[in-house]
């Protein structure tokens, strides 16, 4: 029988080494060493996030469940068979953990200076086992409503989702990932545990160690792991695109006029792709409405926009849109300004190689920046279709140009529809 072994993959631009293996239950595992920290992160990532409640299960059954149930799962999962929970055992061991539920995945972590292979123990358990009540459902419920509520209470959390969800109606995209309050309610525990049954498999889940511990010793940690079977499971459904509503406002308690314009692209995207495409498609944007560009700085001086606007990007196989949120005292004018410059976006005269070097000097800057953080490196790694990481990110700029990055801005707007959002004060 062949033994896994954990192959090595140097990034010369950042000078890291990471190592990797996928056992024979399909779980791959990377480790980055990391000497001079002291701490450690662990991540137990599973593909399973908030749009995932439509899917063909591995029996080849349609199964619909409903809107909230990836972080419904999240938060039962730190329960124990004995009552205690696990969050409390990582504390014994003198070790932080939290967890988060994105679009795609659900994702585990503990940071900690000691113990470290006990704190895998304590994450794997948290992945492979279910000890869920009903009588604990019935109780977390009220939790997550509250904590629902909260969302609903914070005006950018409120207009985000619902931008996005004028962008995605009738679709998961829609709701907010804690979903609604009757589809909180309608979580039952046969659903829970049908859906950790289905996605909480080695196959579907990668575990990300970085910092400073003993590479051969937690090599060997994961090696005696190495058994079991791989249980294939069927592709994701992409998200379906139904007309978007362009125009919409509502009324809550703040300052200042809050505005979103939400791009949707409808062109197919390849799964190899989308990293390098999401690194361009921002180049592009933070080129037109970022702080360097010429557009912002006279906003900025006229004190028609401040410092709050910001830029979210989501590129994959399955949905693909860029959001712009900001405060203004003209959300009128504004959005009217941005929409036709994104339209017009080849003869924008922010777009230019200058610029282009500018901003590809600034995204270099931050990223170096922020390796200088454990936790960012744990959070955002992602090991894509095309293997491609979060470490490949200074050769993509490097080969980043013009005509490329106009070239994935034609492919993303010349096909895109946009909407508006804004919250004005009472």
């Amino acid at each position: 029988m062949t033994r896994v072994t954990f192959q090595e993959k140097f990034y010369p631009a950042v000078k890291e080494t990471l190592y990797q293996a996928t056992l024979k239950n399909g779980l791959t595992v990377t480790l980055l060493p990391k000497n001079d920290f002291n701490e450690v992160y662990g991540v137990a990532t599973v593909q399973v996030g908030s749009v995932d409640t439509k899917f063909t299960a591995r029996n080849g059954k349609k199964e619909e469940y409903p809107s909230g149930i990836a972080h419904f799962l999240e938060h039962k999962l730190f329960e124990r068979e004995n009552s205690e929970d696990i969050m409390a055992a990582f504390t014994k061991l003198g070790a932080d953990s939290n967890a988060f539920t994105s679009f795609t995945n659900t994702s585990y972590l503990f940071s900690t200076s000691d113990n470290v292979a006990e704190c895998l123990d304590l994450l794997d358990e948290l992945v492979t086992c279910f000890n869920v009540t009903e009588e604990s459902v019935e109780r977390e419920k009220d939790i997550i409503q509250q904590e629902r509520e909260m969302y609903q209470d914070d005006p950018d959390s409120c207009l985000f989702f619902k931008t996005l969800a004028n962008l995605y109606p009738e679709s998961p995209l829609a709701s907010d990932i804690v979903g609604t309050e009757n589809s909180i309610e309608d979580i039952r525990l046969e659903d829970l545990r049908d859906n950790f049954d289905e996605f909480y498999t080695p196959v579907n889940s990668h575990i990300f160690l970085v910092g400073n511990f003993d590479l051969e010793l937690i090599q060997n940690y994961f090696l005696q792991k190495d058994v079991g079977v791989c249980i294939v499971q069927n592709p994701r459904e992409t998200i379906a695109l139904h007309p978007v509503k362009k125009v919409e406002s509502i009324r809550m308690d703040v300052a200042s006029p809050k505005l979103a314009i939400g791009v949707r692209t409808n062109a197919e995207m390849e799964s190899k792709d989308c990293y390098r495409y999401g690194v361009l498609l921002k180049a592009l944007f933070s080129m037109m409405f970022g702080w360097t560009s010429k557009r912002f700085q006279s906003l900025y001086e006229t004190g028609k926009l401040d410092s709050s606007l910001s830029m979210e990007v989501e590129i994959n196989h399955r949905f693909n849109f860029l959001m712009l949120t900001m405060d203004t005292k003209e959300p009128v004018a504004i959005s009217h300004q941005f929409r036709k410059a994104i339209k017009n976006f080849v003869t924008d005269l922010d777009v230019s190689e200058e610029h282009l070097d500018l901003i590809k000097s600034e995204i270099y800057g931050e990223f170096i920046h922020n390796l200088n953080s454990l936790e960012f490196i744990a959070t955002q790694y992602q090991s894509h279709v095309d293997e491609s990481t979060l470490f490949d990110l200074p050769k993509i700029i490097q080969e980043m140009t013009l005509e490329d990055v106009l070239e994935v801005g034609h492919h993303f707007i010349d096909n895109s529809e946009m909407v508006e959002f804004t919250i004005f004060p009472l």
